[in-house]
This record gives structure tokens, sequence and C-alpha cells, in this order.
């Protein structure tokens, strides 16, 4: 999909316009499991076929076969082009986009920059002062913050002084209403400038390629507000970013830990966990919940066990999983941080902690034990109440009959009494049990012309592939083990096996939603049925595997065809030639015993 604006502001707007939200202004939706129905707004029907899919951002109507992510569904049912409704939902969202024919935009354009370089120039200052402060120094000593972790952070230490930001960056040439506009300053009631920023140690806070984008403060004594950060501006909005996803995102983990704050995310750094972030002096938002999801399969929440931590662990599961986040909350011991505990227990102790992380659904029957007093009967029927509610939930039947069977022993009730419970508070949500099949619809296709119907499977399989690799990145080093982009034969499935493998290979990672921003309309109503209608595997390498194969032996067998028809027909070839082809088709032969 041609467009004029850059790849990472599309993916912005995409991800701060939540499909089910927008669909809704269109469509009346109703919630069936984790998944919402309606009828579809581009074909007549009477039953709803209209399906939309929070979890992986995209919509799909299993009756016209028309899907995509939201940016697609409002190009539709708008009847805009891409740009248009790119500009459609970046005005919802209240998103500035860069347009090259507006003036006004052009300066905007141009201010950010010179933010992005003030931001820079102030994070060199503030490293360069650090030195010349021993509270600060003694601070991160006592922290146990090494030079190596000072340098890779960029932590640095703003001075006492009132103005000294201020004079050295109006030394650097920097106008002062531009520097305002930074939030480094603030202005008086006088007229004149002070800097926001003094006596704190500083932390840069960086965007996903590495901009300076704004600033984290804070005092080395009991002072407050003992935490500072920078305003929101052109450049930072704190909902939209993640302390430190800059590094986490590379890490290599397919998990992401998020924990409270700045030193936290440092002190694990240090010890060699990467793959940790933090929310930025706010509860965790929707936008920060999209990031996660888009760079790590699984999100391990570890915030603090006293009662305000448990209160954002709560928000912080929930908002996570209704994204489609699998989510999890590490258990430290009652008033221990991460940072604390590694130094007791080694890293390694502080790993299996990880590795031993509870799911959404025990960590909300824990805290429910500690809520109520379950030594008397009105207690207990009130928690296994509440328990059956949270049970109802589950759509996994082997995870919920695990859970069944653990409380119903641990409560000393039957199984099927909990069972009739959980089964009432189904019913009277109106949800249903989800059974995915088959649908048969590739093989009912009409074959397109001048093709054969092993050449269409060929491109099914190269689709099925690319399709499960965005809704399962770890498949990546398997599949690029085995194919190369040039081993794709389908001139459509080729530019997308282009996007698939540079997104994977440069760790940025990919998901479906965001692969429908690159994609003609055509081919993604193509990949939004495999999402939804074929790509439900219980073991996502065995599938994989399976298609790989396919792809390996459609290819050995078409060159086979090849060479036995050249050898019948061609009557120009000499000997050499004839023996080389034989020396080819023995070759494929053990090729094909191989695969």
């Amino acid at each position: 999909m041609y467009n004029s604006y850059p790849e990472e502001v599309i993916e912005e707007v995409r991800i701060s316009n939540d499909i089910v939200d927008v669909v809704s202004e269109y469509v009346k939706l109703e919630r069936k499991g984790k998944d919402y129905f309606g009828l579809c707004p581009f074909h007549k029907e009477k039953t709803p076929s209209f399906s939309v899919v929070p979890a992986k951002q995209i919509f799909y109507c299993f009756g016209c076969g028309k899907g995509g992510n939201v940016i697609n569904f409002v190009m539709n049912v708008e009847n805009l082009s891409f740009i248009d409704a790119v500009r459609l939902l970046a005005d919802r969202a209240r998103i500035q986009l860069p347009e090259g024919g507006d003036e006004e935009e052009l300066e905007r354009a141009k201010l950010r920059k010179e933010i992005i370089k003030i931001n820079t120039d102030a994070a060199r200052f503030f490293f360069n002062n650090l030195g010349n402060n021993e509270k600060a120094v003694s601070y991160l000593k006592n922290r146990g913050i090494n030079e190596r972790t000072i340098k890779r952070f960029g932590l640095g230490y703003s001075g006492e002084e009132w103005d000294s930001l201020l004079k050295y960056l109006v030394s650097k040439g920097y106008k002062e209403s531009d520097i305002l506009k930074s939030g480094l300053i603030l202005q008086s009631k006088k007229g004149g400038f002070y800097d926001r920023f003094r006596g704190r140690i500083m932390f840069p806070i960086f965007d996903l390629r590495g901009n300076v984008i704004g600033f984290g403060g804070r005092v080395t004594d009991s002072s407050l507000p003992k935490y500072m950060n920078s305003p929101e501006t052109l450049v930072y909005n704190k909902g939209r970013n993640l302390y430190s996803l800059n590094f986490a995102k590379n890490s290599g983990e397919k998990r992401i830990i998020i924990v409270e704050g700045y030193m936290d995310v440092i002190s694990l750094h240090q010890s060699g966990i990467i793959n940790t972030v933090a929310s930025l002096g706010t509860a965790l938002t929707e936008s920060q919940g999209r990031l996660l999801k888009k760079y790590a399969e699984e999100v391990v929440i570890s915030y603090d066990s006293d009662t305000a931590g448990q209160a954002a662990t709560m928000r912080g599961l929930d908002l996570l999983s209704n994204i489609g986040c699998n989510v999890k909350v590490l258990l430290l011991p009652q008033g221990k941080d991460p940072d604390e505990y590694i130094r007791k227990n080694g890293v390694d102790g502080f790993r299996k902690l990880v590795d031993n992380a509870v799911s959404l659904i025990e960590y909300k029957i824990k805290i429910l034990k500690n809520q109520i007093d379950t030594s008397t009967t009105e207690g207990k029927i009130s928690f296994l109440n509440k328990a059956a509610s949270l049970l109802s939930k589950i759509d996994n039947s082997v995870e919920l009959e695990m859970y069944v069977k653990k409380i119903a022993k641990d409560y000393g009730i039957s199984e099927e009494s909990l069972f009739a419970e959980i089964s009432k508070k189904t019913k009277a949500k109106g949800g249903f049990r989800k059974v995915v099949v088959n649908s048969g619809v590739f093989e009912n296709r009409p074959v397109k012309e001048g093709s054969s119907k092993k050449d269409d499977k060929l491109v099914h399989d190269e689709q099925f592939v690319l399709a499960l690799m965005c809704l399962d990145n770890s498949l990546y080093k398997l599949v690029k083990d085995r194919l190369t982009v040039d081993d794709f034969t389908d001139e459509n499935n080729i530019k997308v096996a282009k996007i698939v493998f540079e997104k994977l290979e440069s760790n940025k990672g990919i998901v479906s939603a965001e692969l429908f921003n690159l994609l003609d309309e055509t081919t993604a109503n193509v990949f939004s049925r495999l999402i939804n209608e074929e790509c439900h595997c219980d073991d996502n390498k065995s599938a994989i595997m399976e298609k790989i194969r396919s792809i390996k032996l459609y290819k050995i067998e078409r060159r086979q065809k090849e060479i036995l028809d050249i050898l019948k027909n061609d009557k120009s070839l000499d000997e050499g030639d004839v023996e080389r082809l034989k020396i080819e088709l023995n070759s494929l032969v053990m090729k094909r015993k191989s695969i």
C-alpha cells in the first residue's frame, strides 16, 4: 500500500484507534466469547457473519470475505482512499500528521526536529554534570549502578542553579521559545525563564528509534515530589511510550517484564535482564499495552505488592488481557522490589521467579482469597461464586478443567457443582464456547485461469506460512532456516514475504493488523480470511513445518517435470547436456527423500 506518511506514523495511528471502538460507531456489535459479531456493513444479511477480533485488532466477514485492520475498515465503510482513512483516524486520535504541502505542518515538523536536538544536547549537559555532584554519584553507587550502565542509559544530573541548563542551551544557539516548547524550562510570572529540573538525577527517555524525547528526574533526598517528568510536547506523549522499550524490543526474549520505575528497569538491565520496561509516571494505557503486544508474546507485570501496587496490577491485567496479551504476574515477597530481590537471591533466582509467574486467573483468585474469610460457610460461598465468575471468562477447556479441579479439591466441593455455577455465569453473559473447524473455503474456491490446483495450493501454502509468522513471530527463525524470499513463487506473496522477513530480521516485529497497512485491499482480504479461518493451530511449529515441506516438495516436483519434459522433447541436447540433467534429476530425487 503506497502512502505519503512514514510507516511509523501510520502504525501509531492504527495502534491509537481501537478497532472495536471504531467499528461500533458504524455497526451494532455483540460480544460472544472474546470476539464481537454484528451485521456486515458491506453486504446485506440477516444473520451476523461480520466479526471483530480485538486481540488481533482485525475484522473479517465470513459472508463476503472482506477483512483487514481499522484503516481498511474505514476505507471501506466511508469509501475513502488509504491516505484519507489515515487522516480521519489521526484526527479521531488527535495525532498530528506530517503534511508536506501544509505550511503550518512543515513548521511543526521543523519544531519537532529542533526539540529532539534540544533534548539531545540537554541529555549531554546532564550527563557531563553528573560527575560534579557527590550526592548524585553516591546515590547511584549505593544503588549498585556502575559506570557502564550510567553511560548506556545516559544518566545525568541537573544542577541546583535556577537557569544553568537554560544558559547552556542558549549558548548553543537555541531560541528560548523553542526551549520552552521542549518542556525543559518554565516561564515565571515576571516573564523570565528558569529550569524545570533542578537538583535531580536525570533519566533521558528514548523513543523506539533512540531519539531523546523527554526526561524523568529524581531527587537524591527525601524532598517532594520524589519524581518529576517532562510535560507532553510535540515529541513526547507519556501514554504512548514505555521507558527502555528501545532496549527491550531487541533483547531476543519472547516476554517483556513491566516494572514500576526507572531504577527498577536500570537495575534489572544491569543484571542482564534487558527485556524490562516501565510506564512513564502514569497508569498503564491501552497504547502502551498495544506496544507491548507488538514486541512480546508474553507480558509479566512486576509491581509492588502493597495495596496501590495490587490495584495497578489489576488494572494492568485487565487492560492487557482485553487487547489479547498473554499476561502474567510476578509475585515478589512482601515489601521487596526486583532490585532488592536480585541482591539477595541472585539473577538466577529472579529468573526462576519470572518463569513461575502466575496467570491472570491465578492472581485474581489469590487476591480474592486474601479479601474473603473462607473459614466461614458464608465466606466460602461468596468466594466460590466470585471464583466461578472469574473462571467463566476462560475459553480454553483444558485450562478451565485444571482450575476447577484445584478449587474443588481445595474447598471440598464437587467439580460438577462448580462447573454448573460457571455455566450459569457464562449463560448470563450470553457467551458460548467457540469451536473452530476448517472452513473448507480454500478447497471450494475457483482455480485461477491458467493455473493448476497444485499451483493454487502452493500459493495458499505460501500465504499460510506468512500469515502464521505474523501471528507468531517466534516462528521466523524456523522459517528462515528453511525458506528465503526467493523460494516464494506468487508475485503478491513475494511482496508480502519481503515485508515480513525484513521486519522480523531487524527485530522490529510485526502483527497481522500492522501488515494490513502495507497491503492492497484484495491481498488484505486474503490474509484476513486465512488468519480468521485457518490459522487456529494446536501446534504452530508443526503446522508451519508441514506447509514448508509442501512448498519445498512442490518446487522439486516442478523442476523434475521440467527436466523430464526437456529430456523428452528437446532434440538439440548433446550428451553432456543430457548427463548434467540426469545428475540434477538424481539430486532432486535425493532431496525429496530428505524432506
